[in-house]
This record gives structure tokens, C-alpha cells and sequence, in this order.
């Protein structure tokens, strides 16, 4: 095959060469003709010295002879395919060294060429390693413009969910406000909620992912008090019995508003705002779940919500103190008993309510 030289210059441009012989004329005269294409050539006198220079820089062809002082090609060969197994390697040969080549072609070199050099075998066997080169280059190149790309799109997907995680912060806070504007009494109440929820989650060792939902949908627990009368909702005393039926409703209808959403944390609110006035002993409401019946973020909730109603002023009631709250919640009065609530939920909550005392003192109008 008839080698284009000045295609073969061309190609050769930006490919670095390590050439590797002992005999310093052969080295000299084959150095000049590569030269003529490589602009790049180091060389080395042994395969010690070789392997030596390759493992200081970054070589795209390797061409060794075989028997050199010191350390020979084959072991220099074998040290270069076990660091890099796609490294490009001529091995120039005597007729003497074929014992050398099952060795040298299961270690995956790629060319051989016999001494003395045949001019065009030496051309045509530079002209495929070249092409080789360009190839792996070219697969090089690939690869990591496909790993950026990755790692771009990936950058833009986690940007875009903090973006609808924001979002999803903004409409729950904006739906919280909305719900407070019925009832000015409850201040930053439902923010709270979503803090002490969050907190005594994390006391209870639960999962990340139930965690991230509570402190999410906790906030919106009381969001069917939308649809309470003002009248009721608003009224400066105790409710008679059939506002207080009215205002029960508040469960059903927030979670109406939150029915049949395919999304964890809008189901999860949806438990909440249902099920956030059951009762451990089975006195509560809408349903009178007992126990386990409750959903776990239910009896969360709820004693969350009981401690902050019990801290926070309301038509009814004046706020109580930490000190006071404290004392209802696990030894009861005429309206709150500890029975209410689950035990290993109360048992976690007492052991952190100095954290929810702090969080209210620090999420104040």
C-alpha cells in the first residue's frame, strides 16, 4: 500500500511519540524520520528510562525496540498496557526475538515492524497508528462531551427542582397566609407547625423522605377553615354545640380540597388536614380513629398543634406560658388529656420541648 506522506504529516500533527532504542545510531537516524511527520519525539536508551519519561508525561504512540539493556521493550510494554490498555504501541523487531511476540500480542500490542526497516513498512504501520490515535481521540472527545452534557443536564434538572421545590415553599406559605387572613389570632401559627412537625420527625428517627413531607405539609393542616363562616370562625368565646359541629368540618373540607393529588407531600397534607384532631383513645374527630388507626404524621401534627394553641392567644383564651402548655399536655385539665396523643409521639416531644419553645419564641409576628 502506497502511503500519502504529506496526508500522513498532516494527520501526525499533535501526536506526541515516545521512541525507544539503545542503539544510539538506529536512534538517531529513525528519530530524524519521524521527525519528518511528529513534531513531538522524546526518546529513551532502555525501558527503564522510557518507562520513566511515560510516566512523567502523556504519550499518544509508543515505538520500543525489544532487547535493550536494563529493562527490555516486552517488560516496558507490559507496564504501559497495565496502566493504559488503549496506549499505542510499535514494537520494532529482529528475526531472533519472535519468541517475544505471543507475549507482546496478549499484552495487546498493536504493530510490529522487523529490523533492518523496510521503509514502507514502517510508513504504513506509522500511517495506522496514527489512524488509531485519531480514533481514540475522537472517542475521547465523545465521551467527554457526553459527560458534560450530563452533568449539564443534570445541573439544569437539579436547578429545576430547587426551582419547583421554591415554588411548591411559596404556594404553601402564600395558601397558609391566605387561611391566617380569616384569622388574625393565629399569627405565624401554621409556620411553626411546620417546624415543630419537621423537629419532632427527626426525633422519632423517621425516614428523610417523611420528614421533607411533614415540614411541608404541615403547614396547611387548618387550610378547610377557609370554608368556615367568620361568624364561627372569628367568634370571641366558646363555640355552642352546633358551632362546634360546624367548625369540625374544617377537617373534611381541607381535605376535600386536597383529594386524589398524585404528588407524596400533597396526600400527606391531605392525611393531615383530615386526620390532625383524631385521638389516641379514640375521642376525637371527624372519624374517632383510635391508635394506629391514625395516620403517623396525623399524631404528629396534633400534638404539635395542641402545644402551639395552647402558647397562642385566641378569641377565646389567652396565651399560656412553655411552663404551663407543658403541664396540660402531660397531666391534662378540663379540655386536654395526655391520653389524647401517642405515647412514644409524646414520649419524643417531651424530650424536646425546649427546641419547641425556642422555635416559637422565634417565629413571632
Amino acid at each position: 500500500m502506497t502511503i500519502d506522506i504529506k496526508e500522513l504529516k498532516e494527520r501526525a500533527q499533535g501526536i506526541r511519540v515516545l521512541y525507544v532504542e539503545d542503539d544510539k545510531e538506529l536512534r538517531e537516524n529513525t528519530t530524524r524520520l519521524l521527525a519528518t511527520f511528529f513534531p513531538c519525539i522524546d526518546t529513551a536508551g532502555n525501558g527503564q528510562e522510557g518507562l520513566d519519561k511515560y510516566n512523567k508525561s502523556c504519550y499518544d504512540l509508543i515505538i520500543t525496540d525489544i532487547n535493550m539493556p536494563i529493562m527490555n521493550g516486552v517488560k516496558m510494554a507490559a507496564h504501559i498496557k497495565a496502566s493504559n490498555k488503549k496506549e499505542i504501541i510499535i514494537v520494532i523487531s529482529a528475526h531472533d526475538e519472535a519468541r517475544y511476540l505471543l507475549e507482546l500480542i496478549n499484552l495487546g500490542v498493536d504493530y510490529f515492524v522487523l529490523k533492518p526497516l523496510d521503509i514502507n513498512k514502517f510508513l504504513s504501520a506509522l500511517d495506522k497508528a496514527v489512524s488509531l490515535v485519531h480514533f481514540y481521540k475522537m472517542e475521547a472527545d465523545y465521551k467527554r462531551a457526553l459527560e458534560e452534557t450530563v452533568e449539564k443536564r443534570t445541573q439544569e434538572l437539579s436547578e429545576a427542582l430547587t426551582i419547583v421545590q421554591e415554588l411548591s415553599t411559596e404556594v404553601v406559605y402564600r395558601l397558609t397566609a391566605a387561611a391566617e387572613l380569616r384569622d388574625s389570632d393565629t399569627g405565624l401559627h401554621n409556620k411553626r407547625l411546620g417546624l415543630y412537625a419537621k423537629r419532632l420527625a427527626e426525633k422519632l428517627d423517621l425516614p428523610s423522605a417523611f420528614v421533607e413531607c411533614i415540614a411541608f405539609a404541615a403547614p396547611l393542616h387548618d387550610i378547610g377553615k377557609i370554608g368556615i363562616w367568620d361568624n364561627i370562625l372569628l367568634k370571641p368565646g366558646a363555640l355552642d354545640p352546633e358551632e362546634y359541629e360546624v367548625m369540625k368540618t374544617h377537617t373534611t373540607t381541607g381535605a376535600s380540597i386536597l383529594a386524589q393529588s398524585k404528588y407524596e407531600k400533597i396526600r400527606m397534607t391531605e392525611s393531615i388536614a383530615l386526620t390532625h384532631h383524631e385521638r389516641w383513645d379514640g375521642s376525637g374527630y371527624p372519624n374517632g380513629l383510635k391508635e394506629e388507626e391514625i395516620p403517623l404524621e396525623g399524631r404528629i401534627v396534633a400534638i404539635c398543634d395542641q402545644y402551639d394553641a395552647l402558647r397562642s392567644k385566641r378569641p377565646y383564651k389567652l396565651a399560656f406560658s412553655h411552663f404551663r402548655a407543658m403541664e396540660i399536655i402531660t397531666k391534662g385539665d378540663n379540655r386536654t388529656s395526655p391520653e389524647y396523643f401517642d405515647p412514644q409521639v409524646l414520649k419524643a416531644f417531651i424530650e424536646i420541648a425546649d427546641e419547641f419553645d425556642a422555635i416559637f419564641n422565634s417565629n413571632q409576628d
